[in-house]
């Protein structure tokens, strides 16, 4: 029976991981459902009501967003609807939900909302890491893999996301990047018809949702390419299949044609910039070392965990599973546009957030130093995994006095400052937050 019982765990140690943290889904975001569709969050969802409520995007209210507006003095959504696409089911359940108890649908952030929101965001991170953990298992062991995911999910901001702000687009994005990762080997493998409509599929949700994802096209071109040989035999698939990447751009297309549409409907035109001045004004001088260790969102501040990625790109450099040509490529130009953009801390997030996504692909330079660490002589590896086990419980009760702090978290006069880092490691072992 003992067997048995780890043997389950073993294999569905994900399931069993969704549902011990489902308690900080509960306290973090279903107590306050309208939080959760609060601000950048409101904008993803807001097609909805717009769409399938009002029946006239003309009408959105502006809520808790920034308002832009149009020469007719209308409201126009700065963000994209790629979000939106994710939160379509559950919303429709939820105003049935709402019809069939009498609740008026012109409440358009009723609570119903913002817990289908939260569940959808929950829900998505962890198909998110069941993809990695598919990839993964193609490269390392079950054990390696596992420390993997848990790395990924406590280890980084990923958990503050997945609990506390599930309608900001991240979590969606992760889950896209970890498909396309495990997606990718088999496109290259079979330049299958199906193949070729699921990567486009991916890649123009990708970059509907953010933009600046579309360097995820790097990662589909030059995975797998350590040489020039390499190289020249990649062109020589791409030009062997060239109708097949036709189709696989048209199905990318055809995720952007809703918004197209949105924007020629408000504004008269089908491209649009919508973040109007918000640019990126650094690019010259861009903000690299803040971005990476500032108290003000610096990734590796919030999520020390994270270092595991260079170390893993560097030392793994000559292991193909590892894929680090690529991957440096695509962590290094990513590192450079967010440090050029005019906010470079992006915001009032916890930790930087426009990583999240990429901790997807980093999962694989991550398990290769895990690996090692796994196969390290017995001293090595029990010191190394009490630093390991110490930095997940960081990451996550960072994200939990985080919560607690005064806000909001951006602007000069509310700066993450050393003030509150001492703050909060001086509370780093008080457990009573996790339960407030």
């Amino acid at each position: 029976m003992k067997q048995k019982i780890t043997d389950f765990a073993k294999r569905y140690y994900l399931l069993l991981l969704l549902v011990a943290f489902l308690p900080f889904l509960q306290q973090r975001s279903l107590k306050n459902p309208r939080g959760v569709i609060w601000s950048d969050a409101e904008g993803y969802f807001v097609y909805l009501p717009g769409v399938l409520t009002l029946g006239d995007v003309h009408a959105i209210p502006p809520g808790s967003m920034w308002p832009i507006k149009n020469e007719k003095g209308e409201m126009v959504v700065k963000y994209t609807c790629g979000v939106a696409f994710f939160n379509l089911p559950l919303f429709l359940v939820a105003r049935l939900q709402n019809d069939l108890r009498g609740i008026d649908r012109s409440d358009l952030y009723h609570n119903s909302y913002g817990r289908a929101v939260a569940w959808t965001g929950y829900l998505i991170t962890f198909l998110g890491l069941f993809f990695l953990q598919k990839t993964l298992l193609r490269h390392f062991s079950r054990r390696v893999s596992a420390y993997t995911l848990l790395t990924v999910f406590l280890g980084t901001n990923l958990f503050h996301y997945a609990t506390k702000e599930p309608g900001m687009s991240h979590v969606y994005s992760f889950f896209l990047f970890a498909f396309l990762l495990w997606h990718t080997p088999r496109f290259w493998e079979n330049l299958s018809w199906k193949n070729a409509l699921l990567m486009g599929g991916a890649m123009g949700w990708i970059v509907l949702i953010r933009p600046t994802n579309i360097l995820a096209v790097l990662l589909v071109a030059f995975y797998g390419i350590y040489s020039w040989h390499d190289l020249r035999a990649r062109l020589t698939l791409l030009l062997q299949n060239i109708p097949r990447l036709i189709v696989a751009a048209l199905v990318a297309f055809l995720f952007f044609i809703p918004q197209m549409w949105y924007w020629f409907e408000m504004t008269g035109h089908w491209m649009r910039y919508s973040y109007t001045d918000e640019g990126f004004i650094y690019w010259k001088a861009p903000k690299i070392l803040e971005v990476l260790f500032d108290s003000q969102n610096g990734l590796f501040v919030y999520s020390p965990l994270a270092l595991l990625i260079p170390v893993g790109l560097v030392w793994g450099r000559r292991d193909q599973r590892v894929q680090a040509p690529v991957l440096a490529a695509v962590f290094l130009l990513a590192t450079y546009i967010f440090a050029s953009w005019w906010a470079w801390w992006f915001g009032g997030a916890f930790g930087h957030r426009s990583y999240i996504e990429l901790f997807a692909l980093g999962a694989l330079p991550t398990a290769f130093v895990l690996e090692k660490m796994v196969n390290a002589p017995s001293v090595w590896r029990w010191g190394l995994t009490v630093v390991w086990v110490f930095f997940l419980y960081y990451s996550v009760q960072m994200s939990m006095l985080y919560t607690y702090l005064p806000g909001p978290w951006d602007g000069a006069d509310w700066r993450w400052n050393w003030s509150k880092m001492v703050w909060i490691w001086g509370h780093l072992f008080d457990w009573g937050y996790w339960v407030k």
